[in-house]
């Protein structure tokens, strides 16, 4: 009888323990973010090249309330959106400068200069330091990349030849982790360590997977938002105007081919969905892309057959671990497409749920009051 009693009370004390642990994990169901956190930790630096294409994007409304140029007058910008929204006029700066500088060459320089004065096209040294200015100079954007079509990247060398182009040319920095360098015996990270590399530099043949023009190299969305391009019209693209003002009280008012004006449709910035840079950063990152125009082709001396047509793109990256997510319930503020909505623990009834900025992409980022 003692055996049979210690064995009932054995077997109760199991059924509790499990009961206790089947619903510590039970009492939460599973929702739309334990959907994306799946998706997260399935890549990883190892195994991202044998993934299919598919598992390398998360769905495209993980992130809501994306900025839209249209609105910035109308509808008031939330805190948690600023960083969204400067990575926004960041791409889109970039797209008016190169535009600008590529096309310049056709200035004629000030009255009474020599002609070594004349403006030529920029060296490719400086298409990497303004990468990594780009990065250096805003603590929330991680990668700064241009990326030009192919043979559509001239060399400021070849100023008398036709057709002279690199076959690829794509200058990127991204900001490197450095916690684990030996001279930084306190392991923390300065952000201020950056990889440079031309992703442009690779063989003529046998590379298909490193070729960003190409679907080969899977993570490549970017370049396809914009890019192949052709233009035939002398109007096909918007044209925007410097005024300058030089040293000696001259003026000049310079035309030049740009990206799509604010009104138009598409504006000038995209977004594509947040993706794993696979045998890069090894990060998932959400980029911002618009496009910079040049005269092409160039060097024919015949101004009437170069069109303006978007040579390349400037794609400006974050890190998606830092973008807030809103886990309140669809509604004023939050109309959607919005991929967490509804997924706070606020009670309905008698609480309401306000979203907090600063918690990046984790629980908890809101307050029930």
């Amino acid at each position: 009888m003692k055996m049979q009693g210690f064995k009932r009370l054995g077997v109760l004390y199991l059924a509790a323990a499990v009961g206790v642990i089947v619903a510590q994990f039970e009492y939460h169901d599973s929702d739309t973010f334990d959907q994306i956190e799946t998706l997260i930790r399935a890549v990883t630096p190892d195994n991202c090249f044998i993934m299919p294409k598919m598992k390398l994007y998360l769905p495209e409304d993980s992130v809501s309330h994306l900025p839209e140029i249209k609105e910035v007058n109308i509808n008031p910008i939330f805190p948690n959106r600023t960083a969204l929204h400067h990575l926004h006029n960041m791409a889109h700066s970039r797209a008016f400068f190169f535009s600008y500088i590529l096309q310049s060459r056709f200035k004629r320089p000030a009255l009474n200069a020599s002609e070594s004065t004349s403006e030529y096209d920029p060296g490719f040294m400086y298409y990497f330091l303004s990468t990594v200015a780009d990065v250096a100079a805003n603590p929330k954007i991680n990668s700064s990349a241009l990326y030009f079509q192919p043979n559509m990247a001239y060399s400021s060398s070849y100023k008398g030849f036709f057709n002279k182009t690199m076959p690829l040319f794509a200058p990127r920095a991204f900001r490197m982790d450095d916690y684990n360098d030996p001279v930084h015996l306190e392991r923390l990270s300065t952000l201020n360590f950056f990889q440079v590399e031309d992703l442009g530099a690779i063989m003529p043949t046998g590379q298909r997977s490193h070729n960003y023009t190409l679907e080969d190299y899977r993570i490549n969305e970017w370049y396809y938002s914009w890019l192949p391009h052709t233009n035939k019209r002398q109007d096909g693209l918007t044209t925007y105007q410097v005024k300058i003002r030089y040293a000696n009280n001259t003026n000049e008012t310079y035309v030049f081919h740009g990206p799509n004006a604010p009104d138009e449709n598409p504006g000038p910035v995209k977004f594509t969905r947040p993706y794993f840079d696979c045998g890069r950063s090894d990060k998932w990152s959400l980029p911002a892309i618009t496009p910079f125009a040049d005269l092409y082709p160039r060097h024919t001396q015949f101004r009437h057959i170069e069109y303006p047509t978007l040579t390349g793109i400037s794609v400006m990256e974050m890190d998606f671990d830092r973008i807030d997510i809103n886990q309140c319930p669809k509604g004023e503020g939050n109309e959607g497409p919005n991929r967490f909505a509804d997924t706070a623990k606020c009670k309905k009834d008698t609480t309401e749920c306000e979203p907090l900025d600063g918690y990046g992409y984790r629980r908890g980022g809101y307050q029930c009051r």
